[in-house]
């Protein structure tokens, strides 16, 4: 009997195949200007709040860079100057998270501005880092209204300006990687089946030689020719 083992780099290609499939299904794509879905949770007096998710003109727009003014919730007990309010983005259904960053207390700076910057591949969003820093003068004096807000205690909801940029990188692209796997594993499979066809056809053909010598054998031992006989 004949057996074809199969080679272990043919079960490498389909592990590989399987591993790009998942990970391309796990990720959300985007195109240009597509809103991403985006909450925010805020932290004071020790507590924290749970994800309130932001209206589209709050989120970033996929590879688009823009400055929003998002609202950030009135704590529920009252609040001073001495206290701290921090907040935390979630991106991409909480895909992907910033860091705290502090709004309003000792830490914060007099009018804050929040950088996020988004990395993105083709697509697909990477991940996403955020700080704080004092806001410039020419945004400071481009919104007044939000300035007042801020400094006044009693005023609630407050509003905070957020930066969203976008980080591009081309060093990952799944589609593309798809599009270079699968024929790769194709050409592989058949490179592969084409050697397992070129070692067994020696033992295929020695196969077919000594069936068919055997047949002549046989045919030859029942077939009796004609022998003269005298009358």
């Amino acid at each position: 009997m004949l057996s074809l083992r199969r080679p272990s780099c043919l079960r490498t290609v389909a592990i590989a195949l399987c591993f790009a499939l998942l990970a391309r299904a796990e990720a959300s794509s985007f195109r240009d200007g597509d809103y991403i879905h985006t909450s925010r949770k805020a932290q004071f007096h020790g507590s924290r709040t749970n994800w309130q998710d932001l209206l589209g003109q709050h989120c970033p727009r996929f590879g688009i860079d823009r400055l929003v003014a998002v609202p950030i919730p009135k704590p529920q007990l009252p609040f001073g100057k001495t206290d701290t309010y921090k907040l935390q983005l979630s991106f991409d259904g909480d895909r992907h998270l910033t860091p705290w960053v502090a709004l309003l207390g000792e830490d914060a700076p007099t009018v804050p501005l929040v950088e996020v910057t988004l990395r993105r591949s083709g697509e697909e969003l990477l991940g996403v880092t955020a700080e704080v820093r004092d806001a410039p003068e020419e945004f400071k004096r481009a919104h007044p209204v939000l300035v007042e807000e801020l400094h006044n205690v009693t005023h609630w909801p407050k509003h905070v300006l957020v930066h969203y940029t976008f980080d591009t990188h081309n060093d990952v692209d799944l589609d593309r990687g798809l599009y270079v796997l699968f024929p790769a594993g194709l050409l592989a499979v058949l490179v592969l089946a084409f050697s397992a066809l070129r070692g067994v056809q020696p033992k295929l053909a020695q196969f077919l030689a000594d069936v068919t010598a055997e047949s002549t054998t046989a045919a030859a031992a029942m077939w009796k020719g004609p022998e003269g006989k005298g009358e």
